[in-house]
């Protein structure tokens, strides 16, 4: 914590970019199917975004005042384009898994139906 409060808005920027960069990377490596993507995914990467917020409200006055930090801004305002487009495509691959675990459960239910009615005809 101690660190986090002696940190420059630049460096706050740079920190949170490399963790938003191994978060994005994770969220790719679940759209491939390398792995899960869940609730706690979803908190994890708005730690950073939130921590992030002061520092953005004054973007356009740190820009001017410190130049240095146009390429850390920069980088955070690219990866949370990816990382929105990221977030589309889980919410597709999602649903589309809800859709299919819902036709599985609708054809579990008609065979129990026709097992059941099966079983009442011998």
């Amino acid at each position: 914590m101690e660190r986090v409060m002696s940190e420059t808005p630049g460096q706050t920027a740079e920190r949170i970019n490399v963790q938003l960069a191994g978060l994005l990377e994770e969220a790719r490596g679940a759209l491939r199917g390398e792995r899960d993507f869940g609730v706690e995914d979803v908190r994890r990467l708005s730690e950073p975004v939130a921590e992030m917020d002061a520092i953005v409200l004054q973007a356009t006055e740190l820009r001017r005042l410190q130049p240095e930090i146009a390429e850390h801004l920069d980088r955070y305002k690219s990866q949370l384009r990816e990382l929105q487009t990221c977030l589309v495509q889980i919410q597709v691959m999602l649903l589309s898994r809800v859709a299919s675990m819902q036709a599985s459960q609708v054809h579990t239910t008609a065979m129990t139906l026709w097992v059941s009615a099966y079983g009442q005809t011998r």
